[in-house]
This record gives structure tokens, C-alpha cells and sequence, in this order.
């Protein structure tokens, strides 16, 4: 091989490598694009719970970004409400766009300028964070605590083509949300309680919120 065909091969492959470098620089850029505006959406959401608990006429109190054990794994709530009416669990999404989905189905749509992505069902996703609530208030001996389920999308320009009935909102209607007559009850619940109780299995293992992530990143991928 010449000096001049060394240096065709040499161009070719800093090419290839700087092609190989972009393509993963862009994806990893989005990845954490992503996450930052899942953050910033959580951060939203939360800032206006928090608002809400302390306006509120019956005591609330508020636990965000709660990891809880779930069988040999963990599970992520992004927000609880809990008051004498019993628990909210708040998930939260921040997504633009056309949103698409039932009750029954196992994945949603988010439709933005005619592309189309699927992501699970979030009313599935918080039944599970609600099952492991309701396990660990009954391995406490806490009994008869309401829990509901409530999925905001904190994203302004949300447009949510969903059933009505169902527990799915846009952050704005959040303090609205709020103020109907079953989150004004007292039905005996003992808010301290059931707080130290669920703080009390609250994850904090560095290791297993790294596997946690990497898991939420898995599925991700399988979405797409």
C-alpha cells in the first residue's frame, strides 16, 4: 500500500469514526433532553402540590420522587397527596403534542407534527405504584385509606384526546382537581401515620436507583 492510498484509508476511517461519534453524541444529547424535561415537568408538578397542600383547609402533606420496593426491583412514584381523605398518587408526564389513549389500552400515542411515539399506558403504570402503596400500608396495619389514581401532564401544549371520566389532567386544572368535595372529607385517615410509613421503605440504595434507571432506559428502547 502506497502513501497515498494510507492516507484514503486513513480520511475514510476518521470519517467513519467521527460519523460514529456524532450518531451517539445526538442520541445520548436527546436521551438527556429527555430526562431534563421529565424533571422539569416533575419539578412543576410538584411546586403546584405543594402550593395546594398549604392552602388547603384539611391538613395535607406531600411526598415527591418516592422509590419503593416492588418485588426484587424498585418502583418510582413521582408524587403522593396525603390527607384525611385518604392518598393521591400523582403521576406525572411531560409531553407535547396530541396525546392518544383508553383505559383498557396497554400503550398510549403522542402525536407531535404527525410523528408518532407509544408510550405505556400511564393509568397502568400508576395502578402498579398504587398496588405497592396499598402492600405496604397493609403489612403496617393501616386499613380502610382510600388511594387514587391522578396522571398530569405538565406540558402547556398538551392537547389530551382521552375519556373525560377518566383520572388524567393538564397541570392547569391540578388546583381545580383538588377542590372536589371527596379531597374535603375527613374519613379518619391519620396523615402522619401513613406518611412515616411509607417513608419508612423509601429506597435509597445508590445501586439499586442505578438499576432502577437503567431498567426505565430498557423499556424505553423497547417503546420506540
Amino acid at each position: 500500500m502506497d502513501t497515498n492510498q494510507i492516507v484514503v484509508v486513513t480520511v475514510i476511517v476518521a470519517v467513519i469514526v467521527l460519523f460514529v461519534a456524532a450518531y451517539f453524541g445526538v442520541k445520548k444529547l436527546r436521551e438527556y433532553k429527555k430526562i431534563r424535561v421529565g424533571k422539569n415537568g416533575e419539578k412543576k408538578v410538584s411546586k403546584e402540590l405543594e402550593k395546594i397542600a398549604r392552602k388547603s383547609a384539611n391538613r395535607y402533606r406531600v411526598i415527591h420522587d418516592l422509590f419503593l420496593p416492588l418485588y426484587d426491583k424498585t418502583t418510582q412514584i413521582d408524587h403522593l397527596v396525603i390527607g384525611k381523605f385518604g392518598i393521591v398518587v400523582v403521576e406525572t408526564k411531560a409531553m407535547n403534542g396530541e396525546i392518544y389513549g383508553t383505559e383498557k389500552d396497554q400503550d398510549w400515542a403522542n402525536v407531535i407534527n404527525e410523528h408518532k411515539t407509544r408510550f405505556y399506558n400511564p393509568l397502568l403504570q400508576n395502578k402498579t405504584h398504587i398496588d405497592c402503596v396499598r402492600h405496604i400500608l397493609k403489612k403496617e396495619n393501616i386499613y380502610r385509606v382510600d388511594v387514587d389514581s391522578l396522571v398530569v401532564f405538565s406540558e402547556k401544549t398538551a392537547i389530551l384526546n382521552i375519556p373525560r371520566k377518566l383520572p388524567v389532567i393538564t397541570m392547569n386544572l391540578l388546583k381545580k382537581y383538588f377542590k372536589k368535595p371527596r379531597y374535603k372529607k375527613d374519613n379518619n385517615v391519620d396523615v402522619d401515620k401513613v406518611y412515616e410509613a411509607l417513608m419508612k421503605y423509601r429506597v435509597t440504595d445508590k445501586e439499586k436507583l442505578k438499576q432502577h434507571n437503567a431498567n426505565v432506559k430498557e423499556m424505553a428502547k423497547q417503546k420506540r
